[in-house]
This record gives C-alpha cells, sequence and structure tokens, in this order.
C-alpha cells in the first residue's frame, strides 16, 4: 500500500499567527470597557473633577471666609471688654476655617484677671470668647492677690480692696486659703473676723482680727488651740475685749492674756 505524504501535509489546519490572536482579543475586552456603564459616567465626570481639581489648588483658607465680628463674653467686675477685644484681636487672623483658636485663648489668659477662657467659631464669619473671670479671695503679702481657687496673680490697678491679708512662705498660698476659710468658720460663734493670717519662717501661725485682737496660736495644734479660744471666749474675753491686747494660746493646758495700757 503506497501513502501519499504530499495530500496528508495539505490537510493539516493552518495555525494562526500568536500575536494577532491577543490584539483582537484585548481589543474586543477594550470595547467591552469602552461601552460599559460605569465607563461612560466616569467620561462624563471628568469636567466636574477636573474644575474641582482646579478650585483646591486655587483655594486659600487663610482668605475664605475672614472673620469680621469678635464677640466676648462673660459678667466682668475687673475686667474690661476693649481690653480683651484689644488683647485678642491681634491673633484673630486667618479665615474661619485656618484660624488657631488656641493661639487666641492663650493670648487672652495672658491677661492678670482672666480664670479662664473658651474660643470657639461662629458661622460663618464671627468668633465667641467666652471668659471666666478671677474672683479675688484674699491678699498675698504687698500688692497680690489670691483668687477663690488659690491662683496667686498681681491684679493692677484697681483700688483697695477688703480682703483678708495672708502672709507666709512662698507655696503656702492655698494651704493659708483653706485654713482663712476654715479658722473663720470655728470662729463664727465669736464674731470675730480674721483680718490677717501671719505664718512666718518658722511656721508659727498668728491670727490679727479686724476687732484689733491679736490670737497667737504658735507652731502645732492650730486648731485645737483655736478651738479652746472659742470655748471660753463668751465668758472670759467678750466683756473685757477693748483691753485685751493680744491672747497667747501656746500652752498646754492654759493661755496667757497681754493687757493695753490705759
Amino acid at each position: 500500500m503506497m501513502f501519499d505524504h504530499k495530500s496528508r501535509s495539505s490537510a493539516r489546519p493552518r495555525k494562526q499567527p500568536l500575536l494577532g490572536g491577543r490584539l483582537a482579543v484585548a481589543l474586543d475586552r477594550l470595547t467591552a470597557i469602552w461601552a460599559s456603564p460605569w465607563m461612560r459616567r466616569g467620561v462624563m465626570a471628568m469636567p466636574f473633577v477636573v474644575v474641582l481639581a482646579w478650585a483646591w489648588s486655587a483655594f486659600d483658607p487663610d482668605t475664605f471666609l475672614p472673620i469680621n465680628s469678635v464677640q466676648i463674653e462673660g459678667e466682668f467686675r475687673y475686667l474690661k471688654r476693649d481690653d480683651l477685644q484689644r488683647t485678642a484681636m491681634p491673633h484673630v487672623q486667618g479665615g474661619f476655617f485656618s484660624l488657631n483658636l488656641q493661639q487666641v485663648r492663650e493670648a487672652v489668659l495672658v491677661l492678670p484677671w482672666v480664670e479662664d477662657a473658651t474660643v470657639r467659631r461662629q458661622w460663618p464669619d464671627g468668633l465667641r470668647i467666652r471668659v471666666m473671670e478671677k474672683q479675688p479671695a484674699a491678699w498675698w503679702g504687698d500688692g497680690r492677690l489670691l483668687s477663690s481657687r488659690g491662683v496667686l496673680f498681681v491684679p493692677g490697678q484697681i483700688g483697695a480692696l477688703a480682703l483678708p491679708k495672708l502672709e507666709g512662705p512662698e507655696g503656702l498660698e492655698k494651704t493659708l486659703l483653706q485654713e482663712l476659710g476654715s479658722m473663720q468658720t470655728e470662729l463664727a460663734s465669736t464674731s470675730q473676723q480674721i483680718k490677717t493670717i501671719r505664718v512666718d519662717a518658722r511656721r508659727s501661725w498668728t491670727l490679727y482680727m479686724a476687732s484689733g485682737l491679736e490670737l497667737r496660736l504658735g507652731r502645732e495644734d492650730e486648731h485645737v488651740r483655736l478651738q479652746r479660744f472659742v470655748d471660753v471666749y463668751g465668758d472670759y474675753f467678750q466683756p473685757k475685749l477693748e483691753q485685751i491686747k493680744h491672747v497667747d494660746m501656746r500652752y498646754t493646758n492654759g493661755l496667757a492674756v497681754a493687757w493695753r495700757r490705759s
């Protein structure tokens, strides 16, 4: 049997070029992607994206919505709104969103009579500054005041304030302020008002009353000795109060009285 090799080889199918097939597939895929709904939406949104990018590049937060009004809030007895306004304004810089609120707050807190402050934006171009004023509780030494929170500060020119005076080593401000309230409460039944509390370098306590009476309590058991004074005040001291210079309570079970000269 004879075979015709030429006829067999001519019957084989021709192979397609590999590159041409891949290109056709890629074109089909691109056509499908281009025809997809999300691609059409993306093309339609392209102008908006371009405009948004341009607007963002041109946006300057320091000039956008500049602050045009500053409102000062609070109840003031010693502070002045004009002083607060003048202090805050140099730090009101930038636009509504770029303004540094903390910087404005810290500038206001520098004023001696300011206890605390909050700073908030008020849409669209305003700023609200709420200030809490210090409440003076006592004089400290010469020319300084203690607030009700025990903060020591220099008040400036405010005139005379009828407040108790505290004298003692630096660092004892809050302690003496607390003791002022406690000791004044213990003296309530005597009607004696503390004018000055003095604590010397040896931590020895002396009270000076508004009546002129001087009460020496010493370095220890101050409240025990004060209570002993209160217990005998009505019977022994009150009838002769104007004749007494000072009362020395620095004894374990007794006291000493110094009389004024006639």
